[in-house]
């Protein structure tokens, strides 16, 4: 039960993180989607652009369906990894806005 716990609280801790890099990048990124630790952002860029970008700035994720883009941490992920994972998808974002691909 407390490693439940923690998994929600880190999921509930990473969906606050990308939804203020979402604020940060309304050109780029609409919304954060999905539960727990399997979340994903609706790309308002071509999904393969900012998987490109995130590869860039040595972050992995996958495309799922037309428009998201999906992260999928392991549930014993810390909140340091989280950190740094939004520190490259901020990167990233910033990257496509700056070459001219965002909406």
């Amino acid at each position: 039960p407390a490693f439940l716990e923690a998994v929600r609280d880190r999921g509930l801790y990473l969906k606050q993180r990308l939804a203020a890099v979402v604020d940060q990048y309304p050109t780029v990124l609409a919304e954060v989607r999905g539960e727990g630790l399997l979340t994903g952002v609706r790309c308002l860029v071509p999904p393969a652009d900012m998987l490109a970008a995130m590869r860039d700035a040595g972050l992995l994720g996958a495309a799922a369906g037309e428009n998201v883009v999906r992260l999928l941490p392991p549930l014993n992920v810390t909140n340091a990894e989280i950190d740094e994972a939004i520190d490259r998808l901020d990167a990233a974002a910033s990257a496509i806005e700056q070459s001219g691909k965002a909406a």
